[in-house]
Order: C-alpha cells, then sequence, then structure tokens
C-alpha cells in the first residue's frame, strides 16, 4: 500500500500496527489540509464507539466539543454576515448548514469513512452510517479546536461549509421583501427605500409597530409586526407587490386588514 492510500475500515481492526495507524492519520490530515500538533486527538477523532472496549475512548467526547464549537462559529458568522436578519432567519440558515445532513455530505467529501476505526460489529455492518460520518465530522472539528485554537478551527469550518451558506442565504434573499424592493428601485433609479414607523402600540411585552414603505417620496401601505424589523419586511412586501403591479399594467389593490400581518 502507497503512503498516500489508507486502509479502509474493514481492512483495519483492533491488531493493526503502528505504521498502518500513522498512515491512516497521515491521510487524513492531507484531506483536511492540515498537521495535528497531537495525533492522538486525531486518533481519538476517528475511533468510533464500537472500539471503547478496546481503545478505552472514543469520537463522543470530541463531538460534543465539535458541535458547540461548530454551532458558535456559524453563528457568529451568520450574525455579521447578516445584519438585517431576525432571529428566525439566522435559525433556519444556521439549522441548514450544520443539519446532519450538511455534516454527512462534509464527512464523505473529506473521506472519513476511509479513515475511522472501528470494531468487528460494526466492519461487518457495511457502509458506514451517514450517522456515523456526520457524528465523526464533528468529532473532529472539536480536535482541531483542542489542538490548534478557536481561530483555524473557525477558518476551517467556514471554509469547508461557505458553499452551503451560499447557497442558504440566497434562498433567504427570495423572501427578504427589503431586499429585493431595494433592488427594484435601484434598477428604475427610484433611489433607496425608506421606512417610517406610524405607531406603537401594546404593552412593552407585546408591543405592536405600523409602519409605511417610502420610495421616491411616495407613500405605500402600512403594515404591523410584534417588532420594527416584522413591520418593515411586510411594508416593503407590499410596497413591492404594488410597483411590481403598475410596471406590468396591473394594478395591485391595497392589501386587506388581515395581509398587513401576512409574512
Amino acid at each position: 500500500m502507497s503512503p498516500s492510500e489508507s486502509p479502509s475500515p474493514s481492512e483495519r481492526t483492533p491488531s493493526e500496527n503502528g505504521d498502518e495507524a500513522e498512515q491512516v492519520l497521515a491521510s487524513m490530515e492531507r484531506q483536511l489540509g492540515r498537521r495535528f500538533r497531537d495525533r492522538a486527538l486525531l486518533k481519538t477523532a476517528l475511533t468510533h464507539p464500537s472500539m471503547r472496549d478496546f481503545a478505552k475512548v472514543s469520537y463522543e467526547r470530541l463531538e460534543f466539543l465539535g458541535d458547540a464549537v461548530l454551532g458558535l462559529v456559524i453563528a457568529a458568522h451568520l450574525y455579521h454576515r447578516f445584519p438585517d436578519a431576525d432571529e428566525g432567519e439566522l435559525t433556519r440558515i444556521k439549522s441548514s448548514v450544520v443539519s446532519r445532513a450538511a455534516l454527512a455530505h462534509l464527512g464523505k467529501r473529506l473521506k472519513i469513512a476511509d479513515h475511522l476505526v472501528l470494531g468487528k460489529g460494526m466492519q461487518n455492518q457495511g457502509p458506514v452510517p451517514r450517522s456515523v460520518a456526520a457524528n465523526a465530522t464533528e468529532a473532529l472539528i472539536g480536535a482541531l479546536y483542542v489542538d490548534a485554537g478557536f481561530a483555524p478551527a473557525e477558518e476551517f469550518v467556514l471554509a469547508q461549509l461557505g458553499d452551503q451558506i451560499r447557497r442558504n442565504s440566497k434562498r433567504r434573499a427570495a423572501t427578504n421583501h427589503k431586499s429585493l424592493l431595494q433592488l427594484y428601485t435601484q434598477r428604475l433609479a427610484l433611489g433607496t427605500p425608506t421606512y417610517e414607523v406610524l405607531a406603537v402600540s401594546g404593552p412593552d411585552h407585546e408591543r405592536t409597530f405600523e409602519v409605511r414603505a417610502r420610495v421616491n417620496g411616495r407613500s405605500f401601505p402600512s403594515a404591523s409586526g410584534a417588532n420594527k424589523k416584522k413591520a418593515e419586511q411586510r411594508a416593503a412586501k407590499h410596497a413591492l407587490r404594488i410597483l411590481e403591479g403598475e410596471e406590468k399594467g396591473s394594478p395591485v389593490a391595497p392589501p386587506a386588514a388581515d395581509d398587513a400581518e401576512a409574512d
């Protein structure tokens, strides 16, 4: 076996020699694009719980840590990248980026299944389950954090999941009516939309904001929301519908009262 190859899980047993183990770790480091100062961390991150009785360790503790590091990296990145997004939007994007499916896909791309140390029972079950690949991916992130610190772990996560973030941000843009309205008005040289708070009602713990959009000096029907950002989004939606209808020659009727609360 050449140094660039790694033995498959079915070829590795608890009795594998040290040279083979080192080849596996070196191969994984090449996939990650980073060498570990403490290779014992990397070895632990690649040790499935089915090996616990023999190896006395598994990736579960590192998986726990990696999950937290991953969540913080993505949450902080989204917070700064999308300053106008509310909690619901940020949560939706984050949930997709750190989902089991996304992590399993990343694990497949990194060929983690080819490097895992598995007990004989797991070896005989066929291909490594996607859930195991996802768990091991989190363990590798945890190991990288312990070995090199937060900054390298953050760099790795954002480099590996950047495409996921971009794809989900595009889906977000399709429902971000403020962004869509601004793009529309810029295309027609109407300037940047502004938003005017007309009223704030209700007790402190249950406020309702009424906001209207203004474009090139023109006011559009107002909309209400539980916070200012939601009201602005709904007001932008109303303005966009009316402007698009006028451009197409199909005027849109003012929104009904119940539509003012629709997303």
